[in-house]
């Protein structure tokens, strides 16, 4: 299945495989390994419009960016105008090369204050919010969102028409419900309802696979794929995706060897990028995610919780290989 290019803007994308936005988990190490698998697109995790806005310094480092990975897309949230302008704005100036607004995060915290998927509970605020920051900066401005809050209540459709109503560029569409979280089969008929009248192009995220890919880009509207989850420690997913969609062959997963060889050059990334030995800590929200399925993964896992140097992570690394 043939798919354009994709241009956002300005940004033309060198593939419509592209990565999600994940919480804890896509910094700058980690969309270096992306880019290098094949991804078309980064995105930074998620950055609170108020701490941007007070001149948070640990927030502030989420936003570096890489000019081996570009292009990139720098995520906020927030549920007021004046934090939300002032973010994007701030967001411009760092060099990102789109803006995308979070309207999808089903956390209790980030709905407690009315951001993220609780956002879109509130129509007019929504349409608010994404009119004035696209007027505020010069960069093209995207979004995430959800089919609704729960099923039966399909909001996506609406929120994509407000979107093009305000000059959003491209929204990404998780094909599940905030009340689902990040569990259970996508819904494919209702993401396609959804995009059916959309005016402006859809990626398809949540739950994809090589079973569905075809499936999410038969929608009408659809042009792309975004992967979260299923790009750790798997990076070759975003290559091998687009290989499938342009010749229908699906290639083998990759071997025991080159996923540990991954995991050793993530850490080393992260250990390079971040003081104080802070790399290795940060790197243990994502182990679970390497050795899925794997014989003997709560022990290595341990291991790699306890150690506090490279060299220590590497040594362990190549014992569980043997």
């Amino acid at each position: 299945m043939k798919i354009e290019t994709l241009k956002i803007g300005n940004i033309t994308l060198s593939s419509n495989i592209i990565l999600a936005p994940m919480a804890g988990i896509t910094d700058l190490p980690f969309r270096v390994m992306a880019k290098a698998g094949g991804a078309g697109l980064g995105c930074t995790e998620m950055v609170s419009a108020k701490a941007l806005a007070y001149v948070d310094k640990k927030t502030r480092e989420l936003m570096t960016i890489d000019a081996g990975e570009r292009p990139v897309s720098i995520q906020i949230f927030g549920a007021d105008i004046d934090s939300m302008t002032t973010a994007a704005k701030i967001v411009e100036q760092s060099g990102a090369d789109i803006l995308d607004i979070n309207l999808g995060c089903p956390v209790r915290k980030i709905a407690k204050s009315g951001a993220g998927a609780k956002l879109t509970s509130n129509e007019k605020l929504t349409a608010q919010i994404l009119e004035a920051v696209v007027k505020a900066v010069k960069i093209p401005v995207t979004l995430k969102t959800r089919l609704g809050p729960e099923p039966e209540q399909n909001t996506a459709a609406r929120i994509l028409k407000i979107a093009y109503e305000c000059g959003i560029k491209m929204a990404a569409l998780h094909a599940r419900y905030t009340i689902n979280g990040h569990s259970g089969a996508p819904d494919i008929n209702a993401f396609k309802g959804a995009c059916f009248d959309s005016k402006i192009p859809i990626i398809a995220n949540g739950g994809i696979d090589f079973s569905n890919a075809g499936d999410f880009l038969s929608a009408d509207n659809c042009v792309g794929l975004m992967i979260g989850r299923g790009a750790i420690g798997n990076y070759s997913i975003f290559s091998r995706l687009q290989k499938f969609l342009d010749t229908g062959v699906i290639n083998q997963e990759p071997p025991l060897e080159q996923k540990m060889s991954w995991l050793v050059e993530h850490a080393r990334k992260a250990n390079a990028y971040y003081a104080n030995g802070r790399g290795l800590i940060i790197m243990r929200k994502t182990l679970p995610y390497y050795f899925k399925g794997l014989p003997n993964c709560h022990k290595i896992i341990g291991e790699l919780n306890q150690v506090s140097t490279i060299e220590e992570f590497e040594k362990a690394v190549g014992e569980y290989l043997g």
